[in-house]
């Protein structure tokens, strides 16, 4: 009833195609020897090759990387600008200026006076301070000379140098000469007048002395004639009361001789006394004067260190150029203005230093700037 459709075997149709393959493609068949080449070429060769040759340009890049130094730049902003920066012109202390001597754009050299300041303060200050220092020292070496027992003063040099030109610090050397030569008159005539007392007091032990010798010469005469009319008596050539009265007399000479040896004591323990008397009152004098150098030692140094400040003070009143260059930024204006303590007064711009450039780097790019 229908159509019958046959299939062909596999077979049959590689064979057709096969068998057809030339007549449609137009590419001649190989020959025997093309066909040998085809069979013994390999792509293990190209394969190999092509690894060595990657491998060469890998290493040889990084040989290359490690032994090479590539210059670079780093881009920061900067400016041409003078190897010293500008100066500025201050002051510590403040003050009242007294006279600007300079202008706005003035050339000026190291060290030039720039603005003077007023010195009226600070030389009342000195005045009131030195007179209370210079009368410190002049009391110093008038007790120095009191300690040592010194006929005469010696000032310090300074104090000496100050009386030359002030005529009120001369003064004050003069009284502090008069004050000592008083008190050393003062316990030069106690010491000799307890010295005169102690002369008097030796002349009475030489007087006792003298009596006592007599009496002792006395005394023996007695002893002499008792003893003979002792003896007299023992044969009954003498009376009783001849004797006792001798030996009632050699009784009171040696009493008085013994009152005499007693005086001399007393007049030697005078003596005594009146030589410690001397050592005190001259011990005295030297102790109150060590007393009231170490009471005033501590105001002496004060006055001497707030001396020294002012004299510093006095001699930064004058303020001078720190560099040479061109005036810069004037902010005094006139006369008796007030500056206040390290206050810019102006600025100081170098002239004759070399220009630089100066570049802010940021910090991520430091560690690629080198010298050079």
């Amino acid at each position: 009833m229908g159509t019958e459709i046959t299939k062909p075997a596999p077979h049959d149709v590689k064979k057709k195609a096969k068998a057809s393959l030339p007549a449609h493609s137009g590419i001649p068949a190989p020959t025997q020897s093309e066909a040998q080449v085809l069979k013994a070429w390999t792509a293990r060769g190209p394969v190999i090759v092509g690894l060595l040759a990657v491998l060469l340009l890998v290493g040889g890049l990084g040989t290359w990387s490690v032994m090479t130094t590539i210059s670079g730049a780093i881009i920061a902003p900067g400016a041409i600008e003078v190897e010293q920066n500008r100066q500025a012109v201050q002051h510590p202390d403040g003050g009242v200026v007294q006279e600007i001597l300079v202008r706005e754009g003035d050339v000026v050299k190291a060290g030039q006076v720039l603005i003077r300041l007023d010195p009226e303060r600070l030389n009342t200050e000195r005045t009131i301070v030195e007179s209370q220092l210079f009368d410190l020292l002049a009391r110093r070496g008038r007790l120095e000379a009191t300690r040592d027992g010194a006929a005469e003063i010696t000032f310090d040099k300074e104090l000496l140098a100050a009386a030359a030109d002030n005529p009120e610090v001369a003064e004050l050397l003069e009284s502090n000469r008069k004050l000592f030569a008083q008190r050393r008159d003062n316990l030069a005539a106690s010491v000799e007048q307890l010295r005169k007392r102690k002369a008097q007091t030796e002349a009475q032990i030489d007087g006792l002395d003298a009596q006592l010798t007599a009496l002792n010469t006395q005394a023996a005469l007695v002893t002499e004639e008792l003893d003979a009319q002792i003896t007299l008596q023992e044969k009954g050539l003498a009376q009783l009361a001849r004797v006792n009265s001798l030996r009632r007399e050699k009784a009171r000479l040696e009493g008085s001789a013994g009152e005499i040896v007693a005086s001399k004591a007393q007049a030697a323990g005078r003596i005594t006394e009146i030589e410690i008397e001397i050592i005190r009152i001259q011990a005295q004098s030297r102790e109150e004067a060590i007393a009231e150098l170490s009471a005033q030692e501590g105001g002496e140094l004060e006055l001497t260190e707030r001396r020294r400040a002012i004299l510093e003070q006095l001699d930064r009143l004058d303020i001078r150029a720190p560099v040479a260059g061109a005036v810069h930024a004037l902010q005094v204006y006139g006369e008796r203005s007030v500056i206040q303590p390290a206050q810019p007064l102006l600025f100081i711009v170098p002239q004759d230093k070399p220009l630089v450039i100066g570049v802010q780097v940021e910090t991520i790019h430091v560690d690629q700037v080198h010298v050079g």
